[in-house]
C-alpha cells in the first residue's frame, strides 16, 4: 500500500483499489465503486420488508376478492334460482318486482335486491333508486345481451356490485344485484394500512441500519487504522476498547500479531547489529595480518596461519548466517525427504573427528543396527548436528560421546562431551542468537540447532555440571 496524492492504493492480481480522499473505495480496472457496509445492510433490509409487504398485500387481495366472488355469486345464484314469474290468467307474464326481502344474508352480511329494466334502459323500482340508476347506465354503455348476464361484476361512482339478469317478457329484465362495496372498502382500506406499515418499516429500517452500521463500521474503522500503523512499521497496540465479541477478539488477534511483528523487527535489528559486529571481527584480523605482510612488519607463516583460521572462523559464520536466514524465510518451504538420521549424524560426526583428533578428545559413536528415518530437511538437520559436535570439540576435555536410536516412537540424538560445564547462569541463554557463554564464538551455532529441532516438532534436553554436558535431542518419528 501506497500514499499518492492523498490517496490509499493497492495493488491487486484483478487491478487496483483506491480508497480516494472523499472516502469512496474503488477496485479493478474499471474503477467500480465498491458499496458500503451500510448500503448493502439497508438494501437487504428493505428489499425483504418490500417483498414480504407486496406479497402479504398480494395474497390478502387475492383471497379477498376470491372469496367475496364465491359468497356473493353463491347467494345471488340463490336467489335468482327461487325466482318464479307470476302469469295472469289468460298466460300472460304478470310483471311485478320479486320480493328478495326475505332472502338471508350471507357471510359477508349483504342483502340482494332487484329492479326491472326496461328495454329502454329506465329503471323501475320502490326503492334505492340512485343505485338502480347508475347500474341501468352502466349496463347500457356497457352493450351488453342481458340474457347473458349472470353474476357479473360491475363498478359505479357509488360502489361495486354483482348483478345476474333475468328475462321479463316484453316489459324487459328483472335486474338482481348484490352490493359488495362495503368489502371492497374495507380491503381498499386493509391495503392502505399495509402500505403505511410498509413506510414506517422503511423508515425503522432506515434508521435501524444506521445504528447497526454505525456501530460496526466504528470499529472497523479504528481496526483499520490499526493495520496501516502495523503495514506503516508502528506496532503499538491497539487500546480501543470494543464492546462485541468478534471485534474484540480480531482486536486481540492484531495485538498478538503486532507483538510478534515487533518482537521479530527487533529481533532483526538485533541480529543484524550483533552480525556486522561478528563480521567486522575476523575482516579487521585478516585485514591487519594482510598489511602487516605487506610492510613486512609480521611472520608471514604466523600471519597466514592467523589469516587461515579466522578465514575458516569466518567461512563457519557466514554459513551460520546462510542457514538462519533459510530457516527464518516466511516464504520458503522446508523440502522434506525420508531421512536416515543415523547417516546424517555419523556424516557430521566424521566431519568433526578431525578437529577433535587434533585436541587429542575421543570420539564414541553408539547407534540402532537398523536405519533410524524420519521425514525431515537433511540439510538442516546435518547443519544442527554439526554445529551440536563443533560446540563439543570446543569444550570436551578427552572424550565425546555421539548416540542415535528410536525410543518409544521418537528419534533420539545425543551428544556428551566431559567438559567443565555450562555455568548456570548461561544456561538458561544459551539457544538465544549471539548469546556467547565463556568460550563461545559467535553465539550463533546453539540457536541454529534450537530452530532446526522446532522445525521438525522436536524437542532438546540439557544437562549440565562440572563432569560435562549432554545434549538430548528428541523428534517424533513421523516428524513434518
Amino acid at each position: 500500500m501506497t500514499e499518492q496524492g492523498g490517496r490509499s492504493v493497492a495493488t491487486g492480481p484483478d487491478g487496483v483499489v483506491t480508497t480516494g480522499p472523499d472516502g469512496v473505495v474503488t477496485t479493478g480496472r474499471g474503477r467500480k465503486p465498491l458499496p458500503s457496509l451500510r448500503t448493502r445492510i439497508l438494501t437487504v433490509f428493505l428489499g425483504t420488508i418490500i417483498a414480504v409487504c407486496l406479497t402479504i398485500t398480494v395474497v390478502f387481495n387475492t383471497l379477498v376478492n376470491r372469496y367475496v366472488s364465491s359468497t356473493a355469486t353463491a347467494q345471488l345464484s340463490t336467489v335468482v334460482a327461487g325466482f318464479t314469474t307470476i302469469t295472469t290468467g289468460e298466460g300472460e307474464p304478470k310483471v311485478e318486482l320479486p320480493d328478495v326481502s326475505q332472502a338471508a344474508p350471507s357471510p359477508l352480511n349483504t342483502r340482494p335486491a332487484v329492479f326491472l329494466l326496461t328495454p329502454d334502459f329506465t329503471a323501475i323500482t320502490p326503492s334505492d333508486k340512485t343505485t338502480a340508476s347508475q347500474l341501468a347506465e352502466l349496463l347500457r354503455q356497457k352493450n351488453l345481451d342481458l340474457t347473458d348476464v349472470h353474476n357479473l361484476l360491475v363498478t359505479s361512482p357509488n360502489g361495486s356490485y354483482y348483478i345476474s339478469c333475468v328475462p321479463a317478457g316484453p316489459a324487459g329484465h328483472f335486474v338482481f344485484y348484490i352490493d359488495v362495496t362495503g368489502i371492497v372498502n374495507f380491503a381498499a382500506n386493509v391495503n392502505f394500512l399495509l402500505i403505511v406499515i410498509m413506510l414506517a418499516a422503511v423508515v425503522i429500517a432506515i434508521l435501524a441500519t444506521t445504528i447497526i452500521t454505525r456501530r460496526m463500521t466504528r470499529p472497523l474503522a479504528d481496526l483499520t487504522e490499526f493495520s496501516e500503523r502495523l503495514g506503516a512499521g508502528n506496532f503499538a497496540p491497539c487500546v480501543e476498547e470494543f464492546h462485541d465479541r468478534e471485534f474484540a477478539t480480531l482486536a486481540d488477534s492484531m495485538n498478538q500479531a503486532a507483538y510478534q511483528l515487533d518482537s521479530y523487527d527487533k529481533d532483526q535489528k538485533t541480529f543484524f547489529q550483533n552480525a556486522s559486529h561478528e563480521l567486522r571481527t575476523p575482516l579487521m584480523s585478516i585485514t591487519c595480518y594482510a598489511e602487516g605482510i605487506v610492510y613486512g612488519i609480521m611472520d608471514p607463516q604466523q600471519a597466514g596461519r592467523t589469516i587461515l583460521s579466522e578465514t575458516g572462523r569466518l567461512s563457519e559464520l557466514v554459513e551460520d548466517l546462510l542457514t538462519i536466514s533459510r530457516i527464518d524465510s516466511i516464504a520458503g518451504e522446508q523440502r522434506l525427504v525420508q531421512c536416515d538420521v543415523k547417516q546424517i549424524l555419523a556424516l557430521a560426526t566424521e566431519e568433526q573427528r578431525r578437529m577433535a583428533e587434533e585436541r587429542g578428545l575421543t570420539v564414541t559413536s553408539t547407534a540402532d543396527d537398523h536405519p533410524v528415518v524420519l521425514q525431515g530437511n537433511d540439510r538442516t538437520l546435518h547443519r544442527a548436528f554439526s554445529n551440536l559436535l563443533s560446540n563439543a570439540v570446543r569444550y570436551a576435555t578427552s572424550r565425546i560421546t555421539v548416540s542415535c536410536h528410536k525410543e518409544a516412537g521418537h528419534v533420539v540424538v545425543g551428544v556428551e562431551d566431559d567438559g567443565g560445564g555450562i555455568a548456570p547462569e548461561d544456561l538458561p541463554h544459551i539457544f538465544e542468537r549471539f548469546y556467547q557463554g565463556d568460550g563461545g564464538h559467535h553465539g550463533i551455532g546453539l540457536s541454529i540447532v534450537k530452530s532446526v529441532v522446532d522445525q521438525h516438532g522436536g524437542g532438546i534436553d540439557v544437562r549440565s555440571d562440572p563432569s560435562g554436558t549432554s545434549f538430548r535431542l528428541t523428534f517424533p518419528a513421523d516428524a513434518g
